[in-house]
């Protein structure tokens, strides 16, 4: 038996989103800090997966490959009455905008995901030392129920809007009774901890994501006419609002264009790539707006911008907002929930806040960069100053403390 401390990390995907990436930057900093570390994918095969970011230390388990197949009597149990009985009765209940009572919403899990619920809870029971991190839905649900009655110490994350979560079916009524098992949990803003329960609220801490290793210092010399943003491409990420308020931006300074890096890594993120086409080529943006792929030295191609937008319907904590920061570029964001945007900007500070899916606001932001170059210096370098709070060391401490 090892003496390391084992932590084991429970998600659904690895596909290269920002949620996984801080979940591999944690993991390599624990391997780094002599636990022996694992992560356990629910849902990803093996061509699925995107490991950039995870360095080798790390032992990937993808259940899809590792789960004994479905036997002929689960197929029948969760197959036939169970699924009714969940699909029914918690349809009926959001239906009328009810919500889900969680004995209900527990039904409708294990349904779902009986055999990753049974993997877990006997691995655990293998490994009563190993503490776990639960990230992302529904990866944390199918842990607290795993977890229920033995002894690992349990730290779940959630990433998203917690105002959305607590109307969906595995929302208040089932978060009050079942993440009780929780030792601990990690939130991105003191607003997204807020909109938990209280119990579970009181068990959490916030915690800022890290800067992954690398990044370039922040720029100090003339600023390019350029206007930057970098992301999945996808509809949470309203990038026609971004191209709306820039339109009438360039109008007022033709010599500044818009970049837009990031990849459309599925089906919903193509159309939004051909809807901002459209857009771009309806208002004769061809010249000045221009889509890049997503590339590895991203932060060095954007350093010299003249400032940074996030134009998000909602986030928890961007990790492309903290880059830019950190790297000390002028930021503008939306105000979105879950408060990610909020926590780190100080408004008129070090960045910039606008109201969400508002135009004008947004002009109004990057036209006043454009016109204060002092005001846009003050914010670039007490944005900068944000930089060493978020160094992935420190980051990890706080983690550990939890585990």
């Amino acid at each position: 038996m090892s003496d390391k401390k084992r932590v084991m990390l429970i998600m659904p995907h690895m596909v290269g989103g920002g949620a996984e990436r801080v979940a591999s930057l944690l993991m390599n900093s624990f391997a780094e800090k002599g636990c022996e570390t694992e992560i356990v994918l629910t849902s990803d095969k093996k061509e699925d997966v995107v490991r950039c970011d995870l360095k080798d230390d790390t032992v990937l388990t993808l259940l899809p490959e590792t789960m004994p197949p479905e036997s002929a009597g689960e197929k029948r149990t969760y197959g036939i009455f169970l699924k009714a009985y969940a699909q029914i009765t918690c349809n009926l209940f959001e239906l009328f905008r009810l919500p889900v009572p969680a004995d209900m919403a527990k039904a409708s899990l294990y349904v779902q995901y009986h055999r990753e619920i049974r993997w877990v809870r006997e691995k655990l029971r293998r490994e009563p030392d190993t503490a776990v991190i639960a990230f992302l839905q529904p990866a944390i649900p199918i842990v607290m129920l795993a977890a229920r009655g033995l002894p690992n110490r349990v730290v779940f994350s959630e990433r998203c809007d917690a105002d959305r979560l607590m109307k969906k079916r595995y929302g208040r009524k089932f978060i009050e009774k079942y993440y009780r098992r929780a030792d601990g949990a990690v939130f991105q803003s003191v607003y997204a901890r807020d909109a938990y329960p209280a119990a579970v609220a009181g068990k959490g801490v916030v915690i800022f994501n890290p800067l992954k290793p690398g990044l370039p210092p922040p720029y100090k010399g003339e600023r390019d006419k350029r206007v930057v943003t970098f992301c999945r491409i996808s509809k949470q990420k309203n990038l026609p609002l971004l191209i709306a308020a820039f339109e009438r931006f360039y109008r007022k300074h033709p010599e500044y264009t818009l970049e837009i890096i990031g990849d459309s890594p599925n089906e919903e993120g193509r159309q939004v790539e051909a809807e901002i086409g459209k857009q771009i080529a309806a208002a004769g943006l061809q010249d000045a707006v221009r889509l890049l792929p997503f590339c590895s030295d991203v932060h060095g191609k954007i350093l010299s911008a003249a400032m940074y937008v996030n134009s998000s319907d909602f986030e928890g904590m961007s990790n492309a907002m903290l880059e830019a920061m950190a790297i000390g570029l002028p930021c503008v964001c939306t105000d979105c929930p879950a408060g990610g945007a909020r926590t780190a900007i100080k408004n008129e500070e070090n960045g910039l806040l606008v109201p969400m899916n508002d135009p004008d606001a947004l002009f109004a932001a990057m036209n006043r960069l454009a016109e204060d170059p002092a005001f846009s210096l003050k914010l670039s370098q007490n944005a900068a100053e944000f930089r060493e709070e978020l160094m992935l060391d420190k980051i990890s401490e706080k983690w550990m403390k939890l585990l």
